[in-house]
């Protein structure tokens, strides 16, 4: 081996041909050295078969996809070549190849590298597909004695751990610069720098104070309106400098400080908040943005189900679900109905009669979440369950950077599980008091035509649930409530002792088939969706986190706020 590469090294072929001959030559080589120890095990035919043939079969992967490819001369052209015809990738420059570490490999050692690591997987990557500015991340997990499987995986992820293309790579450090060089050189920037380099994190009150920095930056540069691009630059700047700040759920991570498509974000909130512009000037009306953006509870899907019954059978089962009392039955038959029943909640002169039409979600557990796991499926419907004993330490971690008032000190010591004897504020249980902390994460916005009216937080979590006493009468709740809204009534001898749950929509009551606060959030989510009804106007910045973060609905095609981005990003990374 050693003696045929100081060969290959000390040769000065005197053309292209020659060149690529010897070239070949220790392709051919190195493969079959490969192969050959790897059959030392076998029969003699074996063995020789392996020094005879230069056939070689790579694992390859291309977004996500893997599949093994055959070359018969191995070769960095080659592969490419092969790659694009299995995947069907039209897109004939902007690939590159990347080995199990996410490193680029290049032509000129390819084909050493296919001799020395026989097991690779090789990843395509196609620069065309991977976005402005995003970010790609290889995570490997390397093989274990008992396996001799790699894995790579391309992720959007932070800064710190992630592979770009060289493009893309140059863009975010230059980009990174320029934020770090502004920070260094202006008033505050350094203790920014200093508090970040001790805790990794950066708060509420510390990203309002850098996007100042970066506005007045940007102001005394460009004057007065500064151009798209250097919003941009300096948005992703921002998240590349500290990525905890960058949402890895957005399309490139950073449109929570600047989006030039919608012109928002905090860079453009300040921009606009300096020049005393109002804001329907620049930022594009909820009538004007793109039809995806207003996806939600009220966006009628497209939705194939099994089994369902039209015309006079559809109205059979309807005048059946009416009077019947099998439980077994009227879940088949309100099965059967789905779509019809889909119609009707999406057809603005009939969606207030779907409660009427059918009657058994007044009486029958569990029909909001059979409907709901019918439009979404069973892997989007379990999310909320799943996921929450991971996202309740984090909600709970950045509620304590909020500022302290006796509401939100009380729900942080309900959901530690540590409530203080003498509160005078009554206690909900642990999971309770930690989803509504998630109000206080994402209070209430402005609203009315002017955006100055807006609700406090303490009385925007009564949109969320209510207390009722089990000693009291439920018609009081029927009798007099109207809010169209839905919310929980969670009844019981005190809020931390709660037996029965409902979901309260128009004064109607929707049994909860939950035991807990958690599994009646969860039915409380789904019935906006099951019954086609919006979000409390309250609640839009908590309900759509909710969806895209944690039900993963919708993610990049709802328009989200800001702060919802930033709370993403911060729980996530």
């Amino acid at each position: 081996m050693e003696s045929l590469e100081r060969y290959r090294r000390s040769c000065t072929p005197r053309g292209p041909e020659e060149r690529q001959v010897i070239a070949r030559a220790v392709r051919t080589f190195y493969v079959s050295l490969t192969r050959f120890k790897s059959a030392q095990h076998g029969s003699p035919e074996e063995a020789l078969g392996c020094l005879t043939s230069c056939e070689m079969l790579l694992k390859v992967q291309y977004q996500g996809r893997k599949i093994y490819i055959k070359l018969d001369d191995v070769s960095h052209s080659g592969l490419l070549e092969q790659a694009k015809e299995k995947f069907s990738i039209h897109n004939q420059t902007g690939l590159y190849i990347v080995d199990e570490t996410g490193t680029e490999v290049d032509e000129e050692i390819f084909c050493d590298l296919v001799g020395e690591k026989s097991e690779i997987i090789w990843t395509i990557v196609d620069c065309c597909h991977s976005g402005n500015g995003s970010l790609l991340q290889s995570s490997c997990t390397s093989p274990s004695p008992s396996s001799d499987t790699h894995t790579v995986s391309l992720k959007r992820r932070h800064t710190g751990d992630s592979v770009m293309s060289p493009r893309m790579d140059d863009h975010s450090s230059q980009a990174k610069e320029l934020v770090q060089s502004l920070l260094q050189t202006k008033p505050g920037g350094e203790k920014i720098l200093r508090e970040y380099s001790e805790t990794q994190e950066i708060t509420d009150k510390v990203r309002r104070k850098l996007v100042n920095i970066v506005v007045a930056a940007m102001i005394e540069k460009y004057g007065s309106a500064p151009p798209m691009d250097a919003r941009t630059r300096y948005a992703l700047g921002i998240v590349t400098m500290f990525p905890c700040l960058k949402d890895p759920y957005s399309e490139k991570g950073y449109e929570h400080f600047f989006d030039a498509e919608s012109n928002e974000g905090y860079i453009a909130w300040k921009l606009k908040n300096m020049q005393r512009e109002l804001s329907s000037g620049s930022r594009r009306s909820s009538s004007s943005r793109d039809p995806s953006s207003n996806r939600g509870p009220e966006f009628e899907r497209d939705v194939t189900t099994e089994h369902q019954l039209e015309g006079d059978q559809c109205r059979e089962a309807i005048s059946l679900l009416k009077h019947s009392t099998d439980e077994e039955q009227i879940h088949m038959k309100m099965k059967q109905t789905f779509q019809h029943r889909q119609k009707i909640v999406h057809d603005p002169k009939k969606s207030c009669t779907v409660l009427k039409v059918f009657p058994r979600f007044l009486d029958t557990k569990g029909l909001v979440l059979q409907d709901f796991q019918l439009l979404f499926g069973e892997e989007i419907s379990t999310k909320l369950l799943e996921k929450w004993g991971t996202l309740k330490p984090k909600i709970i971690k950045e509620s304590k950077n909020l500022t302290k008032t006796p509401v939100l000190n009380s729900l942080i010591r309900s959901a530690e599980e540590n409530q203080d004897e003498d509160d005078d504020l009554p206690a909900w249980d642990s999971e309770m008091a930690a989803l509504l902390l998630l109000v206080c994460l994402l209070p209430p916005p402005p609203s009315g035509k002017k955006r100055v009216v807006k609700i406090k937080v303490q009385e925007a979590m009564k949109h969320v649930v209510r207390f009722h006493k089990s000693c009291r009468s439920l018609q009081e709740i029927t009798g007099s409530d109207e809010m169209r809204h839905p919310y929980i009534l969670a009844v019981g001898m005190a809020r931390n002792n709660i037996h029965d749950f409902y979901i309260v929509v128009d004064g109607q009551l929707i049994p909860c088939k939950a035991k807990s606060s958690l599994s009646a959030f969860d039915e409380l989510f789904k019935a906006h969706y099951v019954l086609g009804i919006s979000y409390d106007q309250a609640l839009h910045n908590m309900y759509t986190f909710v969806q895209t973060t944690i039900y993963n609905v919708d993610v990049g095609l709802c328009h989200e706020s800001p702060r919802v981005k930033e709370l993403r990003a911060k729980i996530l990374n």
